[in-house]
């Protein structure tokens, strides 16, 4: 019974249209078959066992479709209404079956001893009244189970929707300090060194290009982030000239690993903006990316200088940013440290698994 009910319920939520009536004809089957060698063994008349499953079952599967549609129209029943109608409904299909079970035994069985248990009317009552109050009960509770999942699979999905548009929020911000400051340098450079002007100038698109990618790709290949980060220092280096210099490195099994779409940004743009505040001579800027394993990506970005003491409790822009993409992208999975070891500041990042929003 339970199978045809988990369909009934079924079909009220997302499952195809068809599901109820597929599990609910071959639940009737269940209890055709259950009821005709009861009913051979009870009555031990072959004949008179196959005569009432083939007449009272195909009217229960019509009885409980009925039910079933009844329902669906008019959803708004109150639990206790319900809960009245099942019974009612119940014991009058028991009665009914009854009626026809007694029709069919004087019409067609008239030999049958008045004494035998054939000839009880309680059986078919009891009977047809527990599996009508067995269908409810099933179709109920089970129909609650569907709608609970669907309820929990809609607020997942508005979930994901809310945390996709967050996730594109956080990857399109742009520090507009550096965009402002390069465009001036070119404008500086133009006069007295041109070509150092035109590269800077073709480093700037390619830069922006890619961080502006589409929204259709909020992940990419590590390479490609690291050759944003190439694009990115080497207009940090025309910018300050001898004052900074940066070396970029990547293994050759890590470029092809997907990972957010400029989750390594952050962190440079950090070193440079800290490094170049703290660090006593020029500063050397060193990014590194390796795979340790087939599952985990090691990214640091290390310069020399000091961690400057927070004067207070909020966190840097850039870095909180980065934090929470790596919540969203891999909750439970990533570690990102920002540690002073010596006279370098390391900011080592760890990403392990697959970025969830892919």
């Amino acid at each position: 019974m339970s199978v045809f009910a988990a369909a009934g319920a079924a079909e009220a939520g997302p499952a195809p249209a068809g599901s109820f009536w597929r599990a609910h004809t071959a639940g009737w089957i269940f209890i055709a078959l259950f009821g005709l060698v009861s009913r051979v063994a009870a009555f031990n008349d072959v004949g008179l066992a196959l005569t009432i499953t083939l007449i009272l079952d195909p009217i229960g599967f019509g009885l409980t479709a009925l039910a079933h549609k009844a329902f669906l129209a008019r959803p708004g029943y109150r639990p206790a209404m319900i809960v009245g109608l099942v019974v009612a409904c119940s014991i009058l299909g028991g009665l009914l079956q009854m009626t026809i079970v007694n029709i069919v035994k004087d019409g067609l069985f008239a030999e049958l001893d008045q004494g035998s248990m054939a000839r009880a009317d309680a059986i078919p009552v009891i009977y047809y009244t527990a599996v009508f109050l067995g269908w409810s009960l099933a179709y109920f509770w089970i129909r609650a189970d569907v709608e609970a999942r669907s309820e929990r699979a809609r607020r997942s999905e508005a979930q994901a929707a809310a945390t996709r548009a967050e996730l594109q929020r956080l990857r399109l911000q742009l520090d507009p300090h550096f965009l402002f400051n390069a465009l001036n340098t070119v404008a500086v450079e133009i006069p007295d060194n041109p070509e150092a002007a035109l590269e800077m100038t073709h480093r700037i698109a390619g830069y922006l290009r890619y961080s502006l990618d589409p929204q259709t790709r909020p992940v990419c290949p590590l390479s490609d982030e690291i050759e944003a980060v190439r694009a990115y220092v080497r207009i940090q280096e025309l910018r300050f000239e001898d004052r900074l210099r940066c070396t970029v490195g990547m293994d050759p099994g890590a470029g092809a690993v997907p990972v957010p779409h400029l989750i390594v940004q952050g962190l440079v743009e950090n070193a440079v903006k800290h490094g170049l505040r703290t660090s006593v001579g020029p500063l050397e800027i060193q990014v590194a990316a390796r795979r340790p394993d087939h599952d985990t990506v090691v990214i640091e970005v290390t310069n020399p200088g000091r961690l400057a003491p927070r004067t207070d409790d909020r966190p840097a822009v850039g870095l909180a940013n980065t934090r929470r993409r790596l919540e969203l992208h891999y909750p439970a999975r990533h570690a990102l440290t920002l540690v002073q070891e010596g006279e370098t500041v390391v900011a080592r990042l760890v990403l392990k698994g697959t970025a969830c929003f892919a």
